[in-house]
């Protein structure tokens, strides 16, 4: 069932857990997404990355409002309690087209951006948002974002109280995205987070908080965040990981020229590649659904 992100991260603020929203980037991932959800119960928010699909590096433009109608139909069609998110925009127009694309939440984020600028157009998403009952998500801070091949990390900025407090006052958003300590695309250590800065914003911040970042934070430090007033974790950079190593066995145990393309590619059976993809993909969210406390609160829905 379609629900607004604002009544599912509500419920998991009063019921002490977090939802989690994974990011898809086609539909077997967004199924596998589904898969998971569906299997443990639990609530779920599902979508796309808005710098993903606008990225100057694609060879040819995504079509939004196939993403948009394709997130929106799963969320129909699903037994389970589900919101939508077109995912950190960083192109005005395509958190515009997302609302008109059917996404029941959208997030702009640009860098590097005046904060003034950043308030404003911020400020003029959610007016638009609200009157069409969509959701807003909104950062303040900065994650650091981890180099995949080096190993290191860029200079971030963690979240100031007092601007998030203004900042959720003069916008108007639904939920908070903080940056304290947590780290974009960080796979091969674990992030240390700042608790005592987290405290403080649940404190004098009124929206539920966000945690980006979550392949790159340990089970024990997503349970203390929880407990410290964290409601939804984003997770995207592990479910690719996990598919591209779902696919190596395809390639390095079968001989390529002899398999059975049909076989391999749109059966779906044990042998489909495309199938090994999707079930690693809901295997390791059944994994971070029980470390966020979701599973079984789709009853509360």
């Amino acid at each position: 069932m379609f629900v607004p992100m604002r009544k599912i991260l509500r419920d998991a603020e009063k019921n002490a857990y977090a939802v989690g929203y994974f990011e898809a980037f086609n539909m077997d991932a967004l199924l596998a997404c589904l898969d998971a959800a569906i299997e443990t119960r639990s609530p779920i928010i599902i979508g796309f990355g808005g710098q993903f699909l606008s990225s100057p590096k694609r060879k040819e433009p995504e079509n939004i409002y196939l993403y948009g109608a394709l997130a929106k139909a799963a969320a129909e069609h699903s037994d389970i309690p589900v919101a939508t998110l077109l995912n950190e925009s960083d192109r005005i127009d395509m958190v515009y087209q997302g609302m008109k694309a059917g996404f029941g939440a959208v997030m702009y984020q640009k860098e590097p951006e005046s904060e003034e600028d950043t308030l404003r157009i911020t400020r003029e998403v959610c007016k638009v948002a609200h009157y069409l009952n969509i959701d807003v998500e909104s950062e303040v801070g900065r994650l650091p974002m981890q180099n995949i091949a080096t190993g290191t990390a860029d200079a971030g900025q963690n979240t100031d109280v007092a601007y998030a407090k203004k900042f959720v006052s003069e916008t108007d958003i639904d939920a908070l995205a903080v940056a304290i300590g947590n780290v974009h695309l960080l796979e091969s250590s674990k992030a240390d987070l700042d608790f005592d800065l987290l405290k403080s914003l649940h404190a004098n911040v009124p929206v539920p908080l966000v945690l980006h970042g979550g392949t790159g934070i340990s089970d024990e430090d997503i349970k203390k965040a929880i407990r410290l007033g964290i409601t939804k974790m984003n997770v995207g950079t592990v479910l690719k990981r996990c598919y591209i190593n779902a696919l190596k066995p395809f390639y390095k145990e079968k001989e390529i020229d002899k398999i059975d393309t049909h076989v391999t590619i749109g059966w779906g059976g044990n042998d489909d590649m495309i199938s090994a993809g999707r079930d690693a993909i809901r295997d390791k969210i059944h994994e971070f659904i029980e470390v966020f406390g979701s599973a079984g609160m789709a009853k509360h829905f």
